[in-house]
């Protein structure tokens, strides 16, 4: 599980949060107001994608091109730009543009990008490729159609969501951002005094989208303003997240002065002042005007109704609009052609070519079948079925760095040992930024700094008996993310794998690994019962939540359809309301996580049937780890001998 839900997220990078439209290579074609060198510089390397002789030519120019859309980009993904020909650019925030957004949502994209990638491919369709090139085309190949058809829905993706929104991940983005030398530090600081703009940018955004009728619920709005007042009140206090992570940074750089440290940090303390404290009280001041606004909206119809005696009942507080009616749909379905655009968004989350009603299926039937083993335990081991409803997961380990380490060593016999032991840091979520992250995420290293990662850990979903804590960091760590992404990067892929985001891969094996590292546990009672309870109830879990989501962005469900959802299947609907509203605000997320999941055990059970005694659980991890991140249409035809 990942940052955003109940479960853990990795970030990338700013950029990431930005609609999916215009953040990819695909849809980079508006003209952004970066400097005329990145222009020139970019328009070089269109010229090396048009004219490459060779597809390793026309993979790394589009590498190149992608990674400088803007700083954050490029410092996040490379330690050293100069190794890949990329020189020393001017420092960018974001290369979004409302203006440009706004110019090319009318065009539905010119698709001048689109036109000229296609036509390139094309060219190395038939070319001799070696087995790597063949990966990467198939994966471009699809990866290009898919955003293709994702490119006509301007204004879908809401930018302001209270955990998902471009101010809820800026702290832990630019508190990771990369600081190696005096020139990283200079444009670190330059960028602080962009960020009014680019909110700016985001406001304007989202004062188009509430126009066309894509309004963000009132009981999103109220949170993201809840959680945002939190995080300015602490800006103002000296040792703000913005502060203290880049103090810490400067402190660790050598080559620089101890004068020169002291000046930079009293710049970083002076922009946080000038620049990020007046951003986001912009910001918070237009979400308040937008409660503000909608409240008196309500109170004027409920007025309105009363007058008429139509419902003398209504309650007139403004705390009454800020949760979810419970007959009113508020997901994607809602919304014009909600469903479809939903049906592509899933695609891209999960890496799953199967259609909805096949995914709905599969959801139905996990659910069915986890839900039946719990209830067979419940008959034949009623012991550790007590047992299990009574206590937490344990562990006897009591540091993140105890677990990571034991966990290093445990899963040798399953998964391949990675060729060098990788460094790892441990950070602890700040508190103004802790109920709106997760409990644990990995930040994504550069790639030529791959061996050195960090994880976070957010204390407040942590408990005494760590139990928790071991399997989120089996998730993120060994042999989840932090493993899968070294691993992969040893095989020294190309560098375009690196720019391709493919979530339901990413997240399915860690949530795939997560699952089985609940054998390395020590239970106190009948060890394997426990063991398949424990995990039974994350599947659950998963499976609810996911159901959900599809029902909400799909099928148009009401808070009322998802609490007699939850009713149906046996469980108490207290909590609803609250993954209600989480699956409002990030369609398709806990997809990405489960069926990337159950995509993986079909292909396990494929693969299975292909190897019959010839099968190794350690060599099926080894293929699929060495494919890397990709759809699992991809996967299967480079896995499978019959896929």
């Amino acid at each position: 599980m990942h940052i955003l839900m109940s479960h853990k997220k990795k970030v990338i990078f700013l950029l990431s949060l930005i609609t999916i439209l215009f953040c990819t290579f695909l849809l980079s074609n508006s003209k952004t107001d970066l400097s005329t060198d990145t222009e020139q510089f970019h328009a070089r390397l269109l010229e090396k994608i048009e004219q490459a002789d060779s597809f390793e030519d026309f993979t790394n120019a589009l590498f190149c091109y992608e990674v400088t859309a803007d700083s954050i980009t490029t410092a996040y993904k490379l330690k050293n730009p100069s190794s890949y020909d990329i020189p020393s650019l001017p420092a960018v925030l974001s290369s979004f543009s409302y203006k440009d957004y706004e110019k090319s949502s009318h065009k539905k994209s010119d698709g001048k990008i689109f036109s000229l990638l296609s036509s390139t491919l094309k060219r190395f369709q038939s070319a001799e490729l070696s087995s790597p090139e063949q990966l990467s085309f198939e994966l471009l190949q699809n990866h290009l159609t898919l955003n293709q058809e994702l490119s006509g829905y301007a204004y879908y993706e809401d930018l302001l969501g209270a955990s998902t929104g471009v101010q809820a991940n800026l702290p832990v983005t630019l508190g990771e951002y990369p600081l190696y030398t005096e020139d990283s530090v200079k444009t670190y600081l330059t960028l602080l005094k962009q960020i009014p703009d680019y909110f700016d940018n985001v406001i304007s955004y989202q004062k188009h989208r509430n126009k066309i009728g894509f309004t963000t619920p009132d009981f999103l709005m109220e949170d993201t303003k809840a959680k945002m007042h939190t995080l300015i009140e602490s800006l103002k206090e000296p040792d703000n997240c913005f502060a203290a992570t880049f103090e810490e940074r400067i402190a660790s750089m050598d080559g620089l002065s101890a004068k020169k440290k002291a000046h930079y940090t009293s710049q970083n303390r002076l922009y946080i002042e000038k620049y990020i404290l007046p951003a986001y009280e912009s910001l918070y001041s237009y979400v308040d005007s937008l409660l503000d606004t909608s409240f008196k909206e309500n109170s004027s119809l409920k007025k309105s109704a009363k007058e008429k005696q139509t419902d003398t009942s209504q309650n007139t507080d403004s705390s009454a609009i800020c949760r979810p009616d419970q007959q009113t749909a508020y997901g994607l379905a809602s919304l014009p052609d909600g469903a479809a655009y939903y049906s592509l968004l899933v695609k891209d989350s999960t890496g799953s070519d199967r259609s909805m009603e096949e995914l709905i299926g599969m959801v139905d039937s996990s659910l069915k079948q986890t839900l039946g083993n719990v209830l067979n335990i419940a008959l034949t081991d009623p012991n550790a079925y007590y047992y299990y409803c009574e206590h937490p997961i344990e562990t006897y380990y009591q540091t993140p760095e105890s677990i990571l380490e034991a966990l290093s060593l445990m899963i040798r016999e399953d998964y391949p040992v990675l060729s060098t032991p990788p460094s790892y840091k441990i950070k602890t979520v700040p508190d103004s930024l802790a109920a709106s992250l997760s409990p644990a995420f990995y930040m994504i290293p550069a790639i030529d700094d791959y061996q050195n990662n960090t994880i976070y850990i957010n204390p407040l979903y942590t408990n005494e008996e760590n139990g928790n804590l071991f399997t989120t960091l089996a998730h993120e760590g060994f042999p989840g993310h932090l493993y899968q992404t070294v691993y992969f990067n040893d095989t020294n892929p190309s560098p375009i794998r690196n720019i391709l985001d493919y979530p339901g891969y990413v997240e399915g094996w860690a949530t795939y690994v997560e699952m089985h590292s609940f054998s390395y546990l020590d239970y106190p009672l009948e060890g394997d019962s426990l063991c398949r309870l424990y995990q039974a109830d994350t599947v659950i879990n998963l499976a609810l939540c996911s159901r959900i989501d599809m029902g909400v962005n799909y099928e148009g469900w009401t808070l009322a359809d998802t609490r007699k959802f939850f009713e149906d299947n046996g469980f108490n609907s207290y909590y609803a309301e609250d993954v209600y509203s989480y699956v409002v605000e990030a369609p398709a997320n806990y997809l990405s996580y489960f069926i990337g999941y159950l995509e993986i055990e079909d292909l396990k059970q494929c693969y299975k049937q292909q190897e019959m005694e010839n099968y190794s659980e350690k060599e099926f991890h080894k293929k699929l780890l060495d494919i890397g991140p990709s759809d699992f249409t991809t996967l299967r035809k480079f896995l499978l001998v019959n896929p």
